[in-house]
């Protein structure tokens, strides 16, 4: 923390949840699989409100209503209804009043919607009127000098934050130790301080892909900073509409995976520790992931007027590259409109990927298996639907709602 921060906040590394992971994996739970039918489709390649650019998430009231579609570049808020009828279109660049600077989340609520971008939280009704705006934290609140990111809001007009720790940072390449954890805190106002507590830690070991030439100097040279393809680091779902901030382990081994649900006090409320079956890292899936980034570390090197070769390239790519055998259980974790989280997993069933949707306070049920298609992007779920996007083969974008069915494996 600064020194400017430090005299308004004070950091307590305490409560933090340390679950052991000793012993077997608890059994793997009943499943039972469902598979989606194609009913809903939102777009149009020729022009007009539904010709979407670059969607960044998709969100749906949880009676499936209302439909919100999310494009960042734009700054644009558009809400559908699932037949595709246009109920709201905000496309508002900008510092004013429910204007945008670049919005990365939409959130439905229960008397209309909120949008959070680089500066702030603001909250809509339905007809897109300002209800009501809340700014980030302070600048001046940092945690070891690194910038906090704003997650959700909590009571009292408070966060929970997560530091952004730079890549050569993560790196190890300033000299300092890198960093295998970084907190989750919650911060809020007394009075003209700030209070700051750590409520977790997550396990980043594993989360970031950085290169550099050998025996360079990072100030004269190119970098390439990317996430690691096949990470096993902890995921996280921070909820709106509590507070709470939701943490997938998955580095535990065997197929293990390891949830545990933390409030705003650091109190866990629920956890829930299961197996899945192991996937063996497929030769394939190694290979498309180097040259995927053999090809991105030869145009950030060229872009940077120091062009590297492809057989450097590969070779770099190969030593930063983190490759488990097996693969992590889980590679994707969204908490869905109805409260559940799904969990994506590198599993697959013929050409179907496979998800898996799991009651959040619930130790005891299955776990439904959902099979979908591998276009499919899913951003959220009804209790009868999946939402998500899926590209033609023109590029083009639709925002697509898929009727959950129980059945087998095939479509």
């Amino acid at each position: 923390m600064n020194e400017s921060a430090a005299r308004v906040a004070r950091v307590i590394l305490v409560a933090i949840p340390v679950l052991s992971c000793a012993g077997p994996a608890d059994p793997a739970p009943d499943t039972e699989t469902w598979v989606t039918e194609q009913e809903f489709e939102i777009g149009n390649a020729l022009g007009g409100p539904a010709a979407f650019t670059q969607v960044s998430d998709v969100r749906v009231t949880p009676d499936g209503a209302r439909v919100f579609v999310l494009e960042p570049y734009l700054a644009r808020v558009s809400v559908w209804t699932a037949s595709g009828d246009l109920l709201l279109d905000m496309e508002k660049l900008g510092e004013g009043p429910g204007e945008f600077l670049t919005p990365h989340r939409v959130d439905p609520g229960r008397d209309g919607f909120s949008v959070q971008d680089t500066r702030r939280f603001t909250f809509f009704a339905e007809d897109g009127t300002v209800l009501r705006t809340v700014p980030n934290p302070p600048s001046n609140l940092s945690f070891q000098g690194f910038r906090l990111r704003p997650q959700v809001l909590t009571e009292n007009d408070g966060y929970l934050v997560v530091p952004s720790i730079a890549g050569r940072v993560a790196a190890a390449w300033t000299g300092d130790d890198s960093f295998e954890e970084v907190p989750v805190f919650h911060v809020w106002p007394q009075g003209d301080r700030w209070t700051m507590d750590t409520i977790a830690l997550l396990d980043t070991r594993n989360r970031n892909l950085a290169i550099r030439p050998p025996g360079s100097q990072w100030e004269f040279t190119w970098e390439f900073h990317t996430g690691q393809p096949l990470a096993d680091d902890d995921l996280t779902y921070f909820d709106p509409h509590t507070g709470n901030v939701v943490i997938a382990r998955r580095n535990r081994g065997d197929g293990a995976i390891e949830l545990l649900e933390i409030a705003t006090l650091g109190d866990t409320i629920w956890h829930r520790r299961f197996s899945t079956e192991p996937v063996q890292l497929p030769a394939q899936l190694l290979e498309d992931a180097i040259d995927a980034l053999t090809e991105h570390l030869i145009n950030q090197s060229a872009a940077s007027g120091q062009p590297t070769s492809r057989g450097e390239a590969r070779v770099l790519v190969e030593d930063a590259l983190y490759a488990p055998d097996p693969l992590p259980p889980v590679r994707d974790l969204r908490g869905m409109s109805t409260g559940d989280l799904w969990l994506q997993t590198f599993e697959e069933a013929d050409t179907l990927l496979v998800w898996y949707s799991i009651r959040r306070g619930d130790n005891e049920s299955g776990l439904r298996r959902v099979l979908l298609p591998t276009g499919f992007r899913a951003r959220d779920a009804t209790s009868t639907h999946v939402w998500g996007l899926r590209r033609d083969s023109l590029g083009v974008t639709y925002v697509a709602g898929r009727r959950l069915v129980r059945g087998s494996e095939s479509e």
